[in-house]
């Protein structure tokens, strides 16, 4: 049996499509596209069910990419039910992809979701009339708690008639469509015959190849001779005839809103607004910077000084009496640890935990509209923040995110700035947990205005050498809601296992060979090439060429090799301010690492990621040179 998830952007449909599918999960491009679709399989009772989340689509006529392959999926695959996954707390806009499912012929079963929201909020829905009027069944949701799930999914396999709905247009839309109908022979369709002259005056682009030249061209004929009568599309009509129905529909359903639902909406609205959401945000970017500086620091001490006094004796007590190669193995793995302790728990935890905070409390999307004005700027929409906000986290995720841009050139002007201009956890770890723990935060915060300049300045000029495609951006602002603690944690532990998994052995086999060249005199020949360069321009020790060149392995290696190079993870012994400035500019610049790097290649190609990769090359040595001689 099969399963489809449909509903307009964030409704909260793929957090329904996590709950039912947990993992073994397969995510794969539509044929043609970079529109992602996900797949999984659900066991229940002696069945196997297997679910399928569609792109957010607001219409079946929809001419975006990712309208365009959640309707052909629908329309080749036919699945078995569609779950129309709606916002209790925006209902009319859900109403209307109901519509157009249930009179396309569909087993729908509508998940209200949100539904703690719209309660909250001082809604009261009437579940019963709801389902009178669809005809078909209602179950009320909150995803992020799974509520209602399991309810979902029994009611998503029972067998049932279709829905009988049907939106009544006016008389006129109701002749051409049954002048249409009476052109068509019923036993060529899956769909309502009815359905299909529907989706042929829409514009229904599989619907009309499957309909053939001369009924496109009457449909079209017919369309033309209404336009003229009514001085408005057939189009225009049909979806206003739609919503009129939906907001009919959901005065009778929905009580009055009252003082709580005005009281929501006013927070909602003040941080939407530029002149209170701009002030707002900085407040937020500005908390988050203070609890990285100065409540990772607090961690990182607490973690190393006890770390340091459980662990040295029983290192020292191991390497006494041993061969230089078992202490250089001794080394790397007690550095090693160390490392891990100074930065992962500290500063890049920390920040998992805030973005995931961000997240569930739909802050994220209000950022997102709040900055759309200043991205096209830099020939971008506000969606293109989120991938930039994910790549403060990881770049990997934030530059396969870049595939939700409308175009190529906006993916590739994306890419660009997540690349060079965004530091990953990674990197605001060396900024913040080396400049800012030992030099003092304005030093930390100087670099990230640097950022921001660079920022602005290579999307401006992307944005006006870059051939234009035109794109737009349609965005469903959801409720504010309070995040919960499990899903937050879920969601970072999950993060930074990923990040463990990949780090940690890297940095431990890393820091052994380190150890090990120190032992047996062989770094110093990496080094000497390098020393003119490093001492001369950059003004920093020469092994620390030792350091950049494992931060191309992983960003927080850089660090972490700096401290098993000095030997102590307190850094101001060996480097002083200006030294510590220029490494983590350097550093917040310098190329990607092998991982998204790889990833560059995969999405754009050899050619495109070569050109990033050597651009930020580039610019991070000419930004340390220029820092170090000002300085």
């Amino acid at each position: 049996m099969e399963i489809f998830l449909a509903g307009t952007p964030n409704v909260g449909k793929s957090v329904i499509f996590s709950k039912l599918t947990g993992i073994g999960v397969i995510s794969a491009n539509y044929p043609g596209t970079t529109v992602e679709f996900s797949e999984g399989e659900v066991k229940f009772g002696q069945m196997t069910i297997d679910v399928v989340d569609l792109p957010g689509t607001y219409s079946l006529s929809g001419n975006s990419d990712e309208e365009r392959v959640a309707t052909n999926l629908l329309f080749h695959r036919r699945p078995d039910s569609v779950v129309l996954v709606a916002d209790a707390t925006r209902l009319e806009r859900s109403l209307v992809l109901a519509f157009e499912l249930i009179e396309s012929g569909y087993n729908v079963v509508v998940a209200l979701n949100m539904y703690d929201l719209a309660v909250k909020s001082g809604l009261k829905i009437d579940i019963s009339a709801l389902e009178e009027s669809l005809m078909t069944s209602v179950v009320p949701t909150v995803a992020v708690r799974g509520e209602g799930v399991d309810s979902l999914l029994r009611e998503a396999i029972r067998l049932r008639p279709k829905s009988a709905f049907r939106v009544r247009y006016d008389s006129h839309t109701e002749e051409i469509i049954s002048e249409l109908v009476s052109m068509m022979e019923t036993s060529e369709w899956d769909f309502p015959i009815r359905a299909v002259a529907v989706r042929i005056l829409m514009g229904d682009r599989a619907v009309r190849e499957k309909a053939g030249r001369q009924i496109t061209e009457a449909a079209d004929s017919l369309a033309m001779d209404f336009e003229r009568r009514h001085q408005e599309s057939i189009e225009s009509h049909i979806q206003r005839d739609r919503f009129g129905e939906a907001g009919r529909i959901a005065a009778e359903i929905i009580s009055p809103i009252d003082s709580a639902e005005r009281g929501r909406k006013t927070v909602s609205d003040i941080t939407l607004n530029p002149i209170t959401g701009i002030p707002i945000l900085v407040a937020v970017l500005a908390t988050v910077f203070l609890i990285l500086v100065f409540g990772g620091g607090f961690i990182e001490t607490l973690l190393v000084d006890s770390y340091e006094g459980v662990a040295e004796g029983f290192f020292d007590d191991a390497k006494s009496g041993a061969s230089p190669l078992v202490q250089g193995v001794l080394d790397g793995v007690y550095i090693s640890i160390e490392a891990m302790l100074a930065i992962v728990i500290p500063y890049i935890l920390v920040f998992y935990l805030i973005l995931s905070v961000l997240e569930d409390t739909g802050y994220l999307v209000r950022v997102v509209s709040l900055l759309d004005g200043i991205m096209h700027r830099m020939g971008l929409h506000g969606r293109a923040v989120i991938p930039m906000v994910v790549g403060y986290g990881c770049n990997i995720p934030a530059l396969l995110a870049t595939r939700t841009m409308g175009s190529k050139r906006e993916r590739i002007i994306l890419a660009v700035l997540i690349t060079i201009a965004i530091p990953c956890s990674a990197q605001t770890a060396i900024i913040i947990g080396a400049l800012g723990n030992y030099s003092g935060a304005e030093w930390a915060l100087l670099i990230f205005a640097i950022l921001i300049l660079l920022l602005g300045l290579l999307g401006f000029a992307l944005h006006k050498t870059i051939r234009f495609e035109a794109s737009q951006l349609l965005l469903e602002v959801p409720e504010l809601r309070r995040p919960t603690l499990s899903q937050t944690l879920r969601k970072t532990g999950i993060r930074i296992g990923e990040f463990l998994t990949i780090a940690f052995p890297l940095l431990l086999v890393g820091s052994i060979i380190l150890e090990v060249m120190m032992a047996e005199g062989i770094l110093q020949r990496l080094v000497d090439p390098a020393e003119p360069f490093m001492t001369g321009v950059l003004g920093l020790p020469a092994v620390a060429v030792i350091a950049l060149v494992f931060g191309i392995l992983r960003k927080e290696m850089a660090l972490q090799m700096l401290i098993v190079l000095f030997g102590t993870s307190d850094l101001s012994v060996a480097l002083d301010a200006q030294q510590m400035f220029v490494f983590a500019l350097v550093m917040a610049i310098f190329m990607p690492c092998i991982a998204a790097l790889a990833v560059l290649v995969r999405e754009f190609g050899v050619k495109d990621a070569a050109a990033i990769t050597a651009a930020s090359i580039a610019l991070a040595l000419t930004f340390g040179a220029v820092a170090n001689l000002v300085l």
